[in-house]
């Protein structure tokens, strides 16, 4: 009977300890990362009211908000005074002071036509006790992302138009991730979006460390090691190689030194994949303009030297406005190049009388990090997979 009841027990406890478990796992928040509404746009630089020079790309490593203010609010404008004033004074004393949050900077651009607009702001900075650079300030700056021209026409009746509001673009704050990618966007003439913003601002956080922790990329390729001798491990590297770009010049595999690096095949009258990847990698390039981001390389070696010149790759490259800065078209001898694409990338290329064009080449982007080895192989035609080799690249560096 004793033994009865302890099973019975023992079962009881059992039962309950599970369903504590499962509740514990049910009751853990799911992680859901902020909205992405697009990319910023193009880099951009503007003066602020001390007359310095500033550039978008110097903001990358904060989560950045941009918005308006005024010293000299029309009379007769009744949404604009001390409420619109102290809520973005409050936004600053709440997000980047009291809370402390690091990496956050403001970035207002005060809309008043006065000539003497930088001594008001310089006043109203005095008057407000602001002295942190986390709150930078501008006059008549033309955000490009709010689709605004203050030169033209009455800046308090400008819509916005390029992200939908259909308001009043001084209303606006947006919010920017370190990626340049617009990830919030407030109608700040409400008090109660201060908490909301904090609580984005602190989700975008979250996401970051979250990202960091979890994400790495692999090295690939053939590795020797002594097991003997702890930690010793030779991955495979780039060999040596030595071609003419699309301008001219001799290119060496110099150029890949301490660079990330994303390389491709190509011929440029390949009928099929190679526009696709062509057109891939040029979003890319734009895609890393985009975000400043510099000390990357990229490469594409004809498997067609023969037809493939320099003048030819000049004339393609332009088809397709590569930047020649960071992009080189190179051409050389085909055996060099076939041999580097075999036992340095390790990927097919040869000629091919059943392929279209005449040539079999590989369609994969491959990247390659500062020590010259590789970290990944990705479809060079689907577009879908521009944003990973950015992201993929963005963590090497």
């Amino acid at each position: 009977m004793k033994k009865k009841g302890f099973i019975v027990l023992s079962l009881i406890f059992g039962t309950f300890a599970i369903l504590t478990i499962s509740l514990k796992k049910c009751s853990e928040p799911v992680f859901i990362p902020q909205p992405n509404f697009g990319q910023l746009g193009s880099p951009f630089e503007f003066t602020d009211y001390k007359g310095d020079t500033i550039s978008s790309c110097s903001l990358n490593d904060n989560i950045v908000l941009y918005n308006f203010l005024s010293v000299d609010c029309p009379n007769d404008f009744e949404k604009c005074p001390f409420r619109l004033e102290w809520f973005k004074i409050k936004i600053y004393t709440e997000l980047v002071g009291n809370l402390g949050f690091k990496d956050v900077k403001v970035v207002t651009s005060f809309i008043d036509t006065l000539s003497d607009i930088n001594d008001r702001i310089s006043e109203f900075r005095k008057y407000n006790e602001i002295d942190s650079d986390k709150w930078i300030m501008t006059s008549n700056t033309y955000f490009p992302y709010f689709d605004q021209d203050f030169s033209r026409g009455n800046p308090w009746e400008k819509k916005d138009t390029l992200f939908g509001f259909e308001r009043e673009a001084y209303l606006m704050t947006l919010l920017v991730d370190k990626n340049q990618q617009i990830r919030g966007k407030y109608f700040t003439y409400n008090f109660g979006e201060i908490r909301r913003i904090t609580k984005e601002i602190s989700l975008l956080i979250r996401e970051e460390i979250q990202s960091d922790s979890t994400y790495t990329i692999p090295i690939l390729g053939n590795k020797d090691f002594d097991p003997s001798i702890p930690g010793d491990t030779a991955y495979h590297e780039i060999p040596f190689w030595s071609f003419i770009n699309q301008k001219g010049d001799t290119i060496t595999d110099e150029i890949m030194k301490d660079k990330v690096c994303l390389v491709d095949f190509f011929f440029s009258h390949c009928p099929n994949i190679c526009p696709m990847m062509t057109s891939n990698m040029k979003k890319i390039q734009s895609k890393l303009e985009n975000e400043c981001i510099s000390d990357v390389e990229l490469i594409s070696y004809t498997v067609d030297p023969s037809r493939d010149s320099v003048e030819r790759l000049r004339e393609y490259a332009n088809s397709y406005d590569v930047n020649f800065n960071n992009w080189n078209l190179l051409t050389g001898d085909q055996n060099a190049i076939y041999e580097l694409g075999v036992t340095g990338y390790l990927v097919p290329n040869q000629e091919d009388a059943l392929a279209p064009g005449g040539f079999l080449h590989s369609e994969k982007m491959i990247l390659i990090d500062q020590k010259r080895r590789i970290r990944g192989y990705y479809d060079g035609t689907d577009e879908e997979n521009i944003s990973k080799i950015v992201k993929d690249i963005k963590k090497l560096l």
